[in-house]
């Protein structure tokens, strides 16, 4: 074989092995990109829809507490507080809503110094649970609204777990506000809800609700993290740009080290619904790539094999050629 011929298949084979790894860096590339801009897609919507389940859930909460509140025992208690009757009916009427409900930590009546006439816990009951002013500052709010509402979720004082805490007010037949009715709502249930979904093609991610002016975590798939500050960076600046940002649309959306993160701000709670999924599960899709990367590979070495069979025939003498140099070397 000539040299000549040696270097033509050496180039052409290069050539060809450059093509075939670019040709991979490309499909690898462009079904990474296009996985990658989904998923971000994927991951707002599921952020919202997420965001809204708990929205409803605890409007589920206030719309509980607001039929309890509107109960006759509950509003003939606040108008004799001292009547054994009617402290006796509210109790029992009290432990008889609370029964069942496995995600509620308290539920109770009090008038406006937060004096507890009624609770499902009995040692609850005949208690006063804030002082002078702050029994002052929760009947205006509560007066404010003049409707069940939510005031956040905080840590109960007594089980140290992350609960919603709703308040109503009880008004007389004149339509009077005379006192409250309270309950609070373990976020288990809430959580459980969460984890348990699964939908629009994301398996597997990670929640965590975060109160925004606070930047404090009120539940997360690490409990540990549970009532302490954010102090991730790059989330730290996601909360800031999806409640500042107009041009968001209260959405930011990030890719990480380890994978995606998007934020949706909930501005009825000044909250941050968060999902976050890794990597591994944003990407796993890219396997289905492999079967065309491996039929371009066999292909490009069908060519490159091709190829060198027809540059060793042709480097090869032509027969008449041979036949002719043989009479020659036979006669001499």
């Amino acid at each position: 074989m000539s040299k000549t011929v040696k270097r033509n298949i050496v180039i052409f084979t290069s050539a060809l092995v450059v093509i075939i790894v670019s040709l991979f860096l490309i499909v690898t590339l462009v079904a990474t990109g296009s996985i990658g801009d989904r998923a971000l897609s994927d991951m707002k919507v599921v952020a919202k829809d997420r965001a809204q389940l708990v929205e409803t859930y605890i409007q589920g909460c206030c719309d509980y507490l607001e039929v309890f509140s509107k109960t006759t025992e509950v509003r003939e208690v606040l108008e004799n507080p001292m009547n054994n009757d009617c402290l006796k009916a509210v109790r029992d009427t009290t432990s008889r809503v609370a029964a069942g409900r496995t995600n509620l930590e308290g539920l109770y009546v009090a008038k406006w110094d937060t004096y507890v006439l009624a609770h499902n816990n009995p040692d609850s009951m005949n208690q006063t649970f804030r002082d002078k002013d702050g029994a002052l500052e929760l009947e205006d709010q509560i007066k404010k609204v003049g409707a069940a509402f939510c005031t956040g979720i905080v840590e109960a004082p007594v089980t140290k777990k992350m609960v919603i805490p709703v308040y109503a007010p009880v008004k007389n037949e004149s339509g009077e506000m005379i006192g409250f009715a309270g309950a609070a709502f373990f976020t288990d249930g809430l959580e459980e809800c969460l984890s348990s979904l699964k939908g629009r093609g994301i398996d597997e991610v990670g929640y965590s609700l975060i109160n925004a002016k606070k930047n404090v975590y009120i539940f997360s798939e690490d409990p540990q993290q549970v009532g302490r500050e954010c102090k991730d960076e790059a989330l730290l600046n996601g909360i800031i740009k999806a409640h500042t940002d107009i041009d968001f649309g209260g959405f930011y959306s990030y890719m990480g080290g380890k994978g995606i993160t998007s934020c949706y701000y909930m501005p009825n709670r000044d909250w941050v619904f968060v999902v976050t999924e890794e990597n591994s599960e944003v990407y796993g899709t890219t396997s289905g790539v492999n079967p065309v990367i491996i039929i371009c590979f066999i292909a490009g070495m069908l060519f490159i094999f091709t190829a060198f069979i027809i540059c060793l025939l042709l480097s090869l003498p032509k027969s008449e050629e041979a036949f002719e140099q043989g009479k020659e070397a036979s006669g001499k």
